[in-house]
């Protein structure tokens, strides 16, 4: 058998670029929910954690992030030293967002109300 058993960068970029989108779509939809009172029922009660459509939202962030981070370096090989410099920016860029908004999710579900 002729099988490729290892796959390449270009299979992980597909698989890793659908999760992406799928998790990006999930959160969007969570955080519109929020923003529209669905599922925000338990939002300001005084029992923890808080298990809302906002916290949810904002507590899954760093799933789809990670997934476009390996998208970003996946994709293709970087050929200039600029192109690896953006990368780096970018990828820095989205793992403190996704922080942040973690950070917002958990203090929501923790500590508000």
């Amino acid at each position: 058998m002729e099988g490729r058993t290892v796959a390449t960068a270009k299979d992980i970029a597909r698989i890793v670029l659908w999760i992406a989108i799928a998790g990006s779509v999930i959160v969007a939809a969570l955080l519109t929910s929020a923003a529209l009172g669905i599922w925000m029922e338990g939002a300001n009660l005084n029992h923890t954690p808080r298990i809302n459509a906002f916290t949810v939202g904002m507590g899954i962030v760093p799933f789809p992030v990670l997934a476009w981070i390996v998208y970003v370096w996946t994709r293709s090989r970087p050929g200039r030293l600029i192109d690896i410099a953006v990368r780096v920016i970018v990828s820095a860029a989205l793992a403190a967002g996704a922080y942040f908004c973690w950070g917002i999710g958990m203090f929501a579900a923790f500590f508000v109300g």
